[in-house]
């Protein structure tokens, strides 16, 4: 069983969540950690919303899944937020309007 506890910050998205633990691995490469260590390791260490839209996605089936499928899912909501994030980032204005409505 992992002993790795690593907790996703109330504000942070699943993405930047699994490069963390991800950074962590690659600095502790003596360890080896199986997925299904790692899928309890990300399952314990989610946030209530994060673990919400997870146990959504499958209709509270998640003990259905097995381990492959479930790491699975956990990268595809991280690649589905980073798109979001990337998506609102390159819609952001940075000149003005050319025109001032007045009322």
């Amino acid at each position: 069983m992992a002993i790795l506890h690593l907790p996703q910050f109330k504000h942070e998205p699943v993405w930047q969540y699994l490069s963390r633990l991800n950074d962590y691995g690659v600095q502790y490469v003596h360890f080896m950690y199986e997925i299904l260590e790692l899928c309890i390791v990300v399952f314990k260490g989610i946030t209530y919303k994060t673990r919400a839209i997870v146990e959504f996605r499958y209709y509270g089936g998640m003990c259905y899944l097995n381990v492959n499928d479930m790491w699975d899912l956990f990268e595809s909501l991280a690649w589905y937020q980073w798109q979001c994030n990337s998506a609102c980032k390159s819609f952001v204005c940075s000149s003005p309007l050319p025109y001032v409505l007045h009322a």
